[in-house]
């Protein structure tokens, strides 16, 4: 599991409960499937191709870091495939402790300037 990025919970973020808006969660964490992409394959254009059931474990709240790891599965001839997790720290720095919010598995592709798939 290698840590990729992380987001601030806001205000501005949230829902009508007071939780991080699902719509948002995605959003990061396309962001954060994107940059774990370009870092693995070192390709300049990849796309999101395919993201697997999303699991959303635990509410978010206003002031969370949100923390985005990534575990690669495969790297294919044009595509890759890895699992993404968000976690939220809490404690001090002597009890720090973590707990998962969410997870999904997805897959991005290489494809070249005009959007044609193309080799990794």
């Amino acid at each position: 599991m290698e840590k990729v990025t992380s987001k601030l919970c806001m205000t501005k973020d949230l829902g009508l409960n007071g939780n991080l808006f699902g719509g948002n969660m995605m959003v990061w964490i396309d962001e954060a499937a994107a940059i774990f992409a370009k870092l693995k394959t070192g390709e300049e254009f990849i796309v999101t191709k395919r993201f697997g059931e999303m699991l959303f474990l635990k509410p978010v709240k206003a002031n969370d870091l949100v923390n985005f790891y990534c575990t690669l599965v495969n790297v294919g001839n044009t595509s890759i495939t890895f699992t993404v997790e968000a976690f939220i720290d809490y404690g001090d720095t002597l009890t720090k402790e973590h707990y998962r919010v969410f997870k999904t598995d997805c897959t991005f592709v290489a494809v070249d300037e005009n959007g044609n798939k193309k080799k990794i």
